[in-house]
């Protein structure tokens, strides 16, 4: 018996409108490649674990943000969840996590390749991340060489036409979306690929009419977010009615007790104030409900029990 990734139906790729202000990306590729380090380089600073390292650092996806002309940039970056041949279900698992924290799709896969060698294993990887986020996913990828410090001031273009056929041919599948990364660079040099990565990322949100990458798989992520998000608002509510009813009793039997009204005055200045304080609060509450539902482990094995309802994840 064999695990599978999770794959998509042919007939449900596409492509959703983005009505927020975010712009959402995941980094993919294998272990060693460079993903947390290029990460913090686009953060600007060190929120992802990064090595030099045979074995993966990173154990599970983590998300960072900045901002770049006026809009967020989240990132995510991923374990080497594309490095073997059969995904345990903790790889499962950070899958499952990688579209809850990308959702409701993201607006580009960064594909990180290391320059140098692009072994027949680095090939099977990028396919399983193409057989995972579907043949459409492609129109949303930007290739991230890293490791650009190795060319030793060598142009990218003269190391073209010495890579690899595999490299060459990435790049003709990608349509020339690709960025070069010093990872060690600071300063205005890391300022720069920063700016030409995003500049690259905008051009293809616009070539997609500002839309992000969906498939159905992310649509019933969204869905069951969407649902946890309403129980949540309603718990809310509910603890908004029972604050301000326990607030309206306890300074009503205050005031009855008091004589003086300009003391009872004073009394129902004091409950407006904490019922107009309480209200803030719950509704404050309501408003970050998606990033409450987000951080509670609860959300990723309530969609991973329903991938698991709707694929079947075993193979003889």
């Amino acid at each position: 018996m064999a695990a599978q990734y999770l794959r998509e139906p042919r007939t449900s790729h596409g492509l959703a409108n983005s009505g927020d202000s975010q712009l959402r990306l995941v980094l993919v590729g294998k272990t060693g490649a460079g993903k947390s380090a290029t990460g913090n380089s686009i953060l600007r600073e060190k929120v992802f674990l990064s090595s030099f390292s045979a074995v993966s650092i990173t154990k599970h996806c983590k998300k960072g943000s900045t901002t770049w002309k006026g809009r967020e940039v989240v990132i995510v970056d991923t374990p080497g969840l594309f490095d073997t041949e059969v995904p345990d279900a903790e790889t499962l698992k950070e899958i499952t996590r990688c579209m809850v924290l990308t959702s409701p799709g993201p607006h580009a896969l960064l594909l990180v390749i290391p320059l140098g060698r692009y072994t027949l294993e680095d090939q099977k990887a990028t396919e399983k991340i193409l057989t995972m986020f579907g043949e459409r996913a492609r129109e949303h990828m930007i290739l991230l060489f890293t490791r650009k410090d190795d060319l030793e001031g060598m142009d990218f273009h003269d190391y073209l036409k010495q890579a690899p056929t595999a490299i060459q041919e990435l790049i003709r599948k990608f349509r020339d979306r690709y960025c070069v990364f010093n990872n060690k660079a600071t300063g205005a040099e890391q300022e720069n690929q920063r700016e030409q990565l995003l500049a690259l990322v905008q051009d293809v949100v616009d070539k997609c009419n500002g839309r992000y990458y969906t498939n159905s798989l992310y649509q019933k992520t969204e869905e069951e977010i969407q649902k946890q998000i309403q129980v949540l608002q309603e718990y809310y509510r509910r603890e908004l009615e029972r604050a301000k009813a326990q607030i309206k009793q306890e300074f009503k039997e205050e005031i009855r007790k008091l004589k003086d009204e300009l003391e009872q005055q004073k009394q129902k200045v004091e409950m407006e104030r904490q019922l107009a304080e309480t209200e803030a609060h719950w509704v404050s509450k309501q408003q970050t409900a998606r990033d409450d539902v987000l951080n509670q482990n609860t959300i990723l094995e309530i969609i991973l029990n329903v991938f698991r309802a709707i694929y079947s994840l075993f193979k003889d």
